[in-house]
Formats: C-alpha cells, structure tokens, sequence
C-alpha cells in the first residue's frame, strides 16, 4: 500500500510539473474561503452498532377453559386492564345448575353416611353379645366406609363444578393492554380452543437484537467484568426519531448462532413505564463496551473518499489568517453524536479539519482562510469579522502571504518534480556502469 501511494504522488508530482505552465504574471489573488472545524480530542464509549426487536415481557392469549355462550363483554378494544379485571362472562346458567346438583349429591351422600353411622353403632354391642354373625358386621363397616368415599366424590364433584362455574367469567392473568375483540356477545365459545382476545405486558419489555459473531468473545468478556451485564442505548430506528431513546441492559446470550448471517442473539430488559416503545418494534441497538481514551473526532462532512480510501484537510496555521491544508489518508470508525462526528485515526495532533472548501480555488494552492458557509472571514485570533471594511483588509492583507507561499510551494513542488525525473537517470547510469564492468569481467 506504501509502494501504490508513493507511485500515486510521484505521478501527481510530475504530472503537475509538466503540465501546468507557470504564468508570467501571476494576478494578485487571497487564499480560498473555507470552513474550518476544530479536531474534537476526547474520551469516548467504543460501541457495537446494530438493529433489534421489542418484545412483550408478558404476552398472553386469553382463552375460555369452559364451553358456552357470551352474555357479557367488559372490556374495550386497546384498554389498559389490572390483573383480575373480568374480560367476558359465559352463560352460567347450566354451570350452576351443576353445582346445585353436585350440592345435592354431597348431601345425598352425607344423609347417607349419618344413616350408616348410627346403624354400625347400634351394632357394635349386638356383634359383641353374638347377636349378629361377624359377617354381617363387617359388612356394615364396609358400607360406612363406602359412604364415606361417596363424600369425598361428591365434594370433588362440587368443587368441579364450581370450578366449571367461576371459568365463566373470565379474568384478565396479567396487567397490560388488550387486543382486539375476537369474539362477538353471543358467540359459542369452545374451551381451550376460542380465543377472547390478547394482553401485552407493556410497563417492560425484552430487547432482543444480534451482534457479528466474531465479537461475541469481547461482548462476553467485558459482560463477565461488569456484573454479567452489558449496557445498551436502545432508540427509534428512524433517523428524525434519534432522540427518543432509553438505557437498558443486558445479561442474556442465546444459546445458538444465527448461521445464516453468522450473528449471536442477546436479550436484555428495558424499563417502559411510560409505553415509549411497543412490541415488536425495530429499534437501534448500541452496545457499549467501555471507554476509549483520547480519541480523535472530526464532523462527518470532512470525511472524503479517493482512490486510496478515506481522507480529510487537515489545516495548518501558517501567518495571520491563513492556513495551509494537506490531505491525510485516516482510518474511520464508529460515528458519535447522532453520527454528526466520526471517530478517525491516523491525525493525532491536528488542530482544524476542512468540512467545505472549493476544489477549484485549491488548484491555485493549498493555502485557505477560516470563513463561514456564505464566506465571511475570521480573523487571526479566530474571531468572525462583520465590518465590511474589516473584511476587505483582512482579505487585502492575506494577498501578499498567500503570493508568497503560493510561490514557496510551487517551488517546492518544481524541486520534487526535478528530484522524481533525476532519481531514475540516476539508476539508468548505475545499471549502465554494472553491465559494462560485467562485460569487462567476461
């Protein structure tokens, strides 16, 4: 990569040597307008960007557990409802009906039983004197003991029923928002197999979102150094909407890889008491994963692309107002502040970047002053000029600095140029004189 950008200047150097003639007279011209941004030093989070789905911390569907008709429907499409609240009521008529008759049977059974009792201890002092054979007896306390299942039966009977009685009306298991109707008063609704509607828990909600699996590693490292947690900024995904984020956490990696795009899935828990997001949303995922000292931001805009790679003007102060850019290739990372700054390597040390500056005014040299957008100038000590007379001065008096290296850098320039054509006439003699000593030799 070194060798192709050498080669690169050197062809510009010559190229420019070669081509541009030098004028006569050169027009009194200032250094081109430009804008100037400061190279922001500081310590910042490194991140994993990516995208994830909300999902309901609790998602129920609301099932009947008893057949019957819909006589009753207590609940709006969209309402908030308590754990408890009464959704719907089935006819309970015949569930009732049940239950009478279970009554009915435990008291049958019990009448019964008291009948049996009474007559068992009648017969006690009878088996004791030889009254009554032994058999006929034990058949009486068989019989009482019979009773007494008939009892419980009859008990577990009733509790069925009322079991059956109280699945009529039916409650909501959780807190949340319903869905929407899926049954209409009157329909005949089948147990576990009608749906009433459905609730979202919406008060917390999972996010679930996946990282390139060959920083699941790192991700599992710093969670293992931070309490088996890792902090996420979760956010709309619509870039008008950035601002309507929240911090969550998360401490769950799933137990299989999505091979298909080579990613690991993690959940995490975000708190959503005031409904920010809703289930099933797509959303923004940045996974932070510590701090990184001293790093080096510049505006997104200053970041160009050449033909070898990504580069920025960094610019120089030379005298008074005037500056002196020069094109440095850098290695971009992650973006920050809602990606109006990008994280670059390769400019340590650089006070000022170019965001705008005419490509055109540069063929005249790389020399500029800092103004804004519309072109109005800063001074020397960076302050913005709006007196027009004080921009005319400050603009005449850049003239003369601008001549004068304009003239130093075309001179450099020729020097490099001249240096570029000797290097290989140079090299030519030296293969010259080795191939005439080799024939000498034979």
């Amino acid at each position: 990569m070194k060798t192709s950008h050498s080669l690169f200047l050197l062809s510009s150097v010559l190229f420019l040597a070669a081509c541009a003639p030098e004028p006569k007279t050169q027009a009194p011209t200032p250094p081109a307008p430009a804008e100037l941004s400061v190279v922001v030093v500081k310590d910042i989070r490194s991140y994993i960007s990516t995208l994830g789905t909300t999902k309901a911390f609790q998602s129920v569907n609301v099932v009947p557990q008893v057949s019957g008709q819909i006589v009753q429907i207590n609940f709006n499409q969209g309402d908030m409802v308590k754990a408890g609240d009464v959704l719907a009521v089935i006819d309970k008529t015949p569930f009732q009906a049940k239950v009478d008759a279970a009554k009915a049977d435990l008291a049958k059974a019990t009448a019964q039983a008291k009948i049996d009792t009474l007559e068992l201890e009648r017969n006690k002092k009878l088996v004791a004197d030889g009254y009554i054979d032994k058999q006929t007896f034990d058949a009486l306390v068989a019989r009482v003991e019979v009773d007494n299942a008939n009892i419980e039966s009859a008990k577990a009977a009733l509790s069925l029923a009322q079991i059956n009685l109280d699945w009529c009306t039916i409650k909501a298991p959780i807190d949340g928002k319903v869905g929407l109707y899926k049954i209409n008063l009157g329909n005949i609704v089948s147990a576990n197999m009608s749906s009433i509607t459905s609730i979202e828990q919406l008060d917390k909600l999972y996010i679930d979102f996946v990282i390139p699996s060959q920083r699941l590693n790192e991700v599992q490292e710093f969670m293992k150094s931070n309490g088996g947690k890792v902090d996420v900024n979760v956010s709309f995904i619509e870039n008008d909407s950035r601002d309507k984020a929240r911090m969550a956490s998360a401490s769950i990696v799933l137990n299989k890889m999505r091979y298909q795009t080579g990613s690991a899935i993690l959940r995490g828990e975000i708190d959503n008491a005031d409904f920010l997001f809703w289930p099933d949303q797509a959303v923004k995922i940045e996974v932070f994963l510590g701090y990184q000292k001293n790093a080096t931001l510049v505006p997104e805009m200053s970041v160009q692309t050449g033909p070898l790679g990504p580069y920025v003007y960094i610019a120089n102060h030379v005298e008074g107002g005037v500056f002196k850019l020069e094109q440095v290739q850098v290695e971009t990372l992650q973006h920050y502040e809602n990606s109006t700054l990008r994280h670059v390597t390769g400019i340590d040390g650089a006070e000022f970047v170019a965001t705008r500056v005419s490509q055109l005014r540069l063929k005249g040299g790389p020399f500029v002053y800092k103004a804004t957008s519309i072109g109005i100038p800063f001074d020397a000590n960076g302050k913005l000029i709006t007196d027009p007379n004080a921009i005319k001065e400050f603009i005449m008096s850049t003239i003369p600095i601008n001549m004068r290296l304009v003239q130093e850098y075309r001179a450099a320039m020729m020097q490099q140029a001249q240096a570029a054509q000797a290097a290989p006439q140079a090299d030519s003699k030296v293969d010259s004189a080795e191939n005439k000593t080799a024939s000498s030799a034979n």
